[in-house]
């Protein structure tokens, strides 16, 4: 036990002998939790600007222009429909409601014709829009089936809810999506340099066998077991490190609630340090110099980052690249992180846990064989 702790003790010098490991390991943690703020509050928008071109002119036209118009955050003018390419490429508006010649008379017709919506930014803008004509035909469509497809029936049935004395109580609710998908990125980030500092940790074995301190320390009654297990723990401690540093800023520094309590999230970013470790062993393992090592191990952390969505939503990714992306352990802790947010249970995320849990052993006995088993003393460079 003793050995042991001096092993790792010496392992800690030796990181943070380098004070470019202190950037890389603190600091550049907390550069991507603002990187990830930047992002997001450069992509809320305070206000929508909509477009309204009307071909109907008929009353159900008119009633959904009022909605629109009525509904908080948003800001409708009326646009010509040639000018519509022109105002949304020189940004003016964010998107354009176009309703077709028709519209009000297939309504009492009972077939309401489809409004078109253009933009250029996507379902970013459009869902909350088409939510809200989707209901507006579909409230229409009833007040037509009521009024029995009869045009005065209808106007004098929307008249009478329009002047109806109906009082409504609203509740105001939080609205945490843009705090989720923030802690979301941040803690992408963090993945990424959690598994980027393992990695720098892992390569000790390497530094040792270019110095020959590996051959001194072998020859010491220390087993390949126990500074196997030595660097896997001075590893396992950095990140512990790491994941405390960024939640005490991300709570008291930058003030962004995760969603989840703070235990829960220790435990499941505790549990990918496991596999960061692992993964750092395995790839120093099979690597014959501190170039190879460093080699594997952009190769490996840069693909499997953005296959297990640390970047980025994994949705935004062509299917077959998401059904891949199961086979890297950052979409199972990003997963966890997400289901968490959503209101799931702890226990609700056992299997994620568990297979955070299998690639960490399989990473780990795997590094293990293959370091007791290489006996090459050779200079590396």
């Amino acid at each position: 036990m003793r050995n042991l702790g001096l092993l790792i003790l010496n392992n800690i010098k030796v990181t943070f002998r380098k004070k470019g490991n202190i950037i890389i390991y603190v600091f550049l943690p907390l550069v991507g939790v603002l990187f990830s703020m930047i992002i997001h509050s450069s992509s809320n928008v305070s206000t929508l600007r909509l477009g309204f071109t009307d071909h109907d002119r008929g009353i159900a036209a008119l009633e959904l222009k009022d909605k629109l118009a009525a509904t908080e955050d948003f800001s409708v003018v009326d646009v010509d429909e040639d000018e519509i390419s022109k105002k949304l490429l020189d940004f003016e508006l964010d998107a354009v409601v176009v309703v077709p010649e028709g519209y009000t008379e297939g309504i009492l017709g009972g077939n309401a014709a489809a409004i078109e919506i253009v933009s250029l930014k996507g379902k970013e803008v459009t869902a909350w829009v088409e939510q809200l004509i989707y209901r507006h035909s579909a409230s229409m469509s009833l007040l037509s089936a009521v009024s029995g497809g009869d045009s005065a029936d209808f106007d004098s049935l929307l008249s009478r809810i329009r002047n109806s004395d109906v009082e409504f109580n609203v509740l105001s609710a939080e609205d945490r999506s843009a705090d989720k998908a923030m802690t979301r990125t941040s803690l992408g980030f963090l993945v990424m340099f959690v598994m980027l500092g393992s990695g720098f940790t892992s390569m000790i074995v390497l530094k040792e066998k270019r110095d020959r301190t590996y051959h001194r320390i072998c020859s010491a009654p220390v087993s390949s077991k126990q500074y196997i297990l030595a660097n896997t723990l001075t590893g396992l401690i950095i990140c512990m490190i790491q994941i405390i540093m960024i939640q005490l800023a991300m709570k008291f520094i930058f003030g962004i609630d995760t969603g989840i309590s703070d235990i829960h999230m220790f435990i499941i970013l505790l549990m990918f340090a496991l596999v960061a470790v692992g993964m750092g062993l395995l790839i120093t393992a099979f690597s014959s110099s501190s170039y190879m090592a460093g080699t594997l191990s952009t190769l490996v952390l840069t693909p499997t980052c953005m296959l297990g969505g640390c970047y980025w939503d994994p949705e935004l990714m062509p299917d077959f690249m998401q059904k891949i992306g199961y086979f890297t352990p950052q979409r199972w802790v990003m997963e966890a992180i997400r289901e968490m947010q959503d209101g799931v249970t702890f226990e609700s995320i056992t299997l994620n846990l568990l297979v955070l849990a299998a690639f960490a052993l399989a990473f780990m006995l795997i590094a293990a064989f293959k370091l007791s088993r290489t006996d090459n003393m050779q200079k590396f460079i």
